[in-house]
């Protein structure tokens, strides 16, 4: 065709001021170079439509989370057939359709931070038909990358390339590729932050904490903080709750009594963990039983986690007092506790300084629904099996009057009781103070 019936044509695609202008002949140099650019190619072409879809500027760019889908993306298969539909401005031939495309030579998606790091090829997902990609037409292909649990937190990137094996890729006149293009994708892999507790010697969650001793007693034992998120964790510490004596003594361990080596982490890396130990001082005065709380795993902008933590104290002692000495003006009772085995009797007596008594009492401790214990042993944690379900200790309270009702005068007086710990028979002493 002439110059002029060329740029007759190439003004049909040219849009707003330049309209006028290129009928003027205002743009006849660019007008000829991009009519030399939009031309019939021999075994016809394809595009990726650079902005069409999700794609801007070739680009595609994702979200997602480690463990799911990304969101879903869509690109523009054209074939074009006249020169108002080659987007790509690298030629088009009418009459001839595509039925083979496939995608090919998909990279692994690396990432940007770490090139160590990546997401796999494979993970890309294609869910629309490619074929056929008749002439004149386009399709929308739907497109997402699966991406596996434990990716980094970060962004990523890579590309996939369409061909059509039965006509295969070749240049225009001008040096451009015909049959073949691509889409770069950049994955934006969201941080996702998770904390845990791993058992000290094995790769298992801890489920709870057990550790046994005498009062008196410091006892040590150890967990591991552990990221199970994507991306690293700072300021993770170790907290715990008051442990409370399991028997409804209301006996406690408080919790500065617990102490934590280190007692702060700065960071914890990706899919790392980090060894922390766990000790706990066992009061003098208390009692034999198990005492429970709530050890608690926490850092900064991540859920925290509790798990329990049990301190089983074995060795049973005499009775102790809730408070000593006890003032009787201010409307206080003497309040008692004791080791006893679940389902035994038991006998409390107090004694003032002349030997006479001044309070007694007696009953039957709880026994709860224990299992057999082997052999006929003596059940319950302060004897070493925790199968029993019964109460551990006696807490029984004295209004401090005597046996008519008349209240007692202030003192020195001495706590007898007679009780079964651990299968055996064992008479318990203790001093108390009353004061009016």
């Amino acid at each position: 065709m002439n110059a002029r019936r060329l740029i007759r044509g190439v003004c049909r695609w040219l849009v707003g001021a330049h309209v006028a202008a290129c009928a003027a002949g205002l743009l006849l140099p660019a007008a000829l170079a991009t009519a030399a650019r939009a031309q019939v190619v021999t075994g016809g072409d394809f595009d990726i439509d650079d902005n069409g879809g999700t794609v801007s500027g070739n680009r595609a760019r994702l979200v997602g989370r480690a463990g799911f889908g990304t969101n879903r993306g869509t690109f523009v298969l054209v074939n074009a057939a006249d020169i108002s539909q080659d987007v790509d401005r690298d030629g088009y031939t009418p009459g001839i359709d595509f039925t083979s495309l496939l995608v090919s030579d998909t990279t692994d998606f690396i990432n940007v931070a770490d090139p160590s790091r990546s997401i796999l090829r494979r993970n890309l997902v294609i869910a629309d038909f490619l074929n056929p990609l008749r002439n004149g037409f386009s399709n929308i292909v739907t497109f997402y990358v699966n991406i596996p649990e434990g990716t980094p937190a970060g962004r990523y990137l890579g590309r996939f390339t369409v061909t059509d094996p039965a006509r295969p890729p070749a240049l225009n006149p001008t040096g451009e590729g015909l049959r073949t293009d691509l889409v770069e994708v950049e994955i934006e892999v969201v941080a996702n932050s998770a904390i845990g507790l791993v058992q000290s010697d094995a790769a298992l969650r801890a489920d709870s904490l057990t550790l046994a001793g005498r009062p008196g007693q410091t006892v040590n034992g150890v967990v591991r903080i552990a990221n199970l998120g994507n991306t690293p964790l700072s300021n993770v510490r170790l907290e715990v709750t008051d442990l409370i004596a399991t028997s409804g003594t209301g006996l406690r361990i408080r919790a500065p009594q617990v102490s934590f080596s280190p007692a702060v982490l700065n960071t914890i890396a990706f899919a790392d963990t980090q060894r922390v130990v766990v000790s706990v001082r066992i009061p003098t005065g208390v009692l034999a039983g198990a005492y429970r709380g709530e050890l608690i795993a926490q850092g900064d902008n991540v859920p925290s986690v509790r798990i329990p933590i049990t301190v089983v104290v074995t060795t049973p002692g005499d009775v102790i007092f809730e408070t000593n000495p006890v003032i009787g003006r201010t409307g206080q009772n003497a309040i008692m506790i004791f080791n006893a085995d679940p389902g035994s009797r038991w006998e409390l007596a107090i004694f003032d300084m002349r030997g006479l008594i001044a309070f007694k009492t007696s009953g039957t401790v709880f026994g709860g629904t224990p299992a057999p214990t082997p052999g006929g042993a003596p059940g319950g944690v302060a004897c070493g099996n925790p199968s029993s379900l019964g109460d551990e200790a006696v807490r029984t309270t004295w209004a401090l009057t005597n046996g008519v009702g008349e209240e007692v005068a202030g003192g020195m007086y001495y706590v007898i009781v007679n009780a079964v710990q651990c299968g055996s028979r064992r008479q318990l002493r203790g001093k108390l103070m009353v004061i009016r």
